[in-house]
């Protein structure tokens, strides 16, 4: 019984250590580093999905770059050109309030 179970540590030991020979000579390692892309509208937030001005649904969106809050009416199951509707002053939110 004892042969076998140091036969079988050897033998597990040399499975192992085969694989990471294997894993490190393969062009480079196994697990490569990914490197994303930003998304060319990451600045732009969906406030609402479903909005309603001046009788028209659409899209709401807030700019975070420059705090504009746009509205995109939909038509036809298509959405339209964005039209620009208030500008938030953020720069208020660092004051103390009253």
């Amino acid at each position: 019984m004892l042969k076998n179970d140091s036969l079988l540590k050897v033998l597990l030991l040399t499975i192992v250590l085969l694989l990471g020979v294997m894993a490190l000579r393969i062009d480079g390692p196994v697990i490569d580093t990914v490197h994303a892309q930003t998304a060319q509208f990451d600045h732009v937030t969906i406030v609402s999905p479903l909005f309603l001005h001046k009788g028209e649904q659409g899209l709401l969106l807030l700019d975070k770059r420059n705090a504009n809050v746009w509205f995109m009416p939909r038509r036809d199951g298509t959405y339209s050109e964005a039209q620009f509707l208030i500008r938030l002053p953020f720069e208020q939110l660092d004051r103390q309030p009253r």
